[in-house]
């Protein structure tokens, strides 16, 4: 069983009351740890052999059973600095025949995101390919990226090659990026769309109803194994610790982040009060020139009627005008005084929202703290 820490990290690390009680409530609510937390994803990708192939077959465009007898798995550790430190599984790589498949789970997405995948994929393949001394480009580096937070347009599936962008000529046919929009996969499932076998293995990971997954499952040697796979890893203590032990940890990283960004947060609460001041002035001037507006038609029907008040009308009469004249540019005025500080405001807010996408805030995150659109925080990528 992985669980990326050494056994005495984990005796050090795991709240086991928490794990219990995390635990009960999962059984309670009919739930099961979600496979796109990194300690679920690995195990299951490690366990459930029949599970992979489904995935692997579809990429790689090989019958099952030819992957199933020549499927190699292996996974990559980084070097440990001190004694104390965990021993983190980076990457999973299978290798089938000439093929170096590198599979990663991608919950969130942070700047440097795509470039750390790049390396894994291209490291993979380069070790492949030297055998002695002698090189061999014949091996094709696959990256599959399941992607919870999607980066791109409404595909389910995008496939990535090194191109030319300006005639479409392929560079090298033997490095190939694939990313799964996970949450299309999960939407097509709750349409009660028809799904094929490879979309069902999928949908899979997305899901945390205990009823989901037996229902997505059914009929499959390689889904129900995943589905057994996962109601154990969701019964051990040791996995559900892990679990608990990184959402805390990924907890107070996003509370250092807004702590980070506080003194900005601040300032653009400021200026949102500022600017619901300078409306509430514009407002009170409309609202003084339709009253000086209306006086002054009381005015001139006074002066219609009555030729006594002639001088009295129209001396009322032209205080109004000039009276509106100065309301006009006072309005104007508070207009323009306005734009500059809304234009402000939107500047420090969308320099905000950057500074929170670069540390790892997702878009829906920094949606609730800035209220921008969806459209404008994918522009400041």
């Amino acid at each position: 069983m992985y669980t990326g820490y050494s056994e005495e990290f984990l005796e050090k690390m795991i709240n086991l009351k928490e794990a219990i009680k995390i635990r009960e409530e999962l059984i309670r609510k009919g739930e099961v740890l979600p496979a796109t937390e990194d300690v679920v994803f690995k195990n299951l990708i490690m366990e459930s052999r029949e599970f992979l192939i489904i995935i692997l077959e579809h990429f790689l465009g090989i019958d099952k059973e030819i992957i199933r007898n020549n499927m190699h798995l292996e996974n990559t550790t980084l070097p440990v600095s001190n004694a104390k430190e965990k021993k983190k599984v980076t990457d999973i790589i299978v290798r089938v025949e000439r093929n170096v498949v590198n599979l990663e789970m991608n919950a969130s997405y942070y700047k440097g995101l795509i470039n750390r995948n790049i390396d894994y994929i291209l490291k993979g393949k380069t070790e492949a390919n030297f055998s002695g001394e002698n090189y061999d480009d014949s091996y094709i580096g696959i990256q599959i990226n399941f992607d919870l937070d999607w980066q791109y347009d409404d595909r389910d599936i995008i496939k990535f090659v090194l191109m030319d962008p300006e005639r479409g000529i392929v560079l090298s046919e033997n490095l190939i990026i694939y990313n799964i929009n996970l949450l299309k996969f999960r939407e097509k499932y709750y349409n009660n769309d028809e799904l094929s076998e490879f979309e069902r293995a999928i949908t899979l990971l997305t899901l945390t109803k205990r009823e989901d997954i037996e229902k997505i499952s059914e009929g499959v040697e390689g889904l129900m194994e995943a589905k057994e796979e996962i109601k154990k890893l969701s019964d051990n203590l040791g996995i559900i610790g892990v679990y608990d032990y990184e959402k805390h940890k990924e907890w107070e990283w996003k509370q250092k982040a807004k702590e980070y960004v506080k003194d900005d947060l601040a300032l653009i609460d400021s200026l949102r009060e500022e600017n619901d001041l300078i409306m509430k002035q514009i407002e009170d001037g409309k609202k003084f020139i339709e009253e000086e507006k209306k006086s002054l038609e009381e005015g001139q029907k006074s002066l219609e009627e009555g030729q006594k008040s002639l001088e009295e009308g129209q001396k009322s009469l032209e205080e109004g005008q000039k009276s509106l004249e100065e309301g006009q540019k006072s309005l104007e005025e508070d207009k323009k005084s306005f734009e500059e500080k809304s234009k402000a405001f939107d500047e420090h807010l969308a320099s905000t929202a950057k500074k929170l996408l670069d540390n790892g805030f997702s878009i829906e995150e920094i949606m609730n703290i800035t209220d921008l659109s969806k459209e404008k925080l994918e522009s400041l990528k």
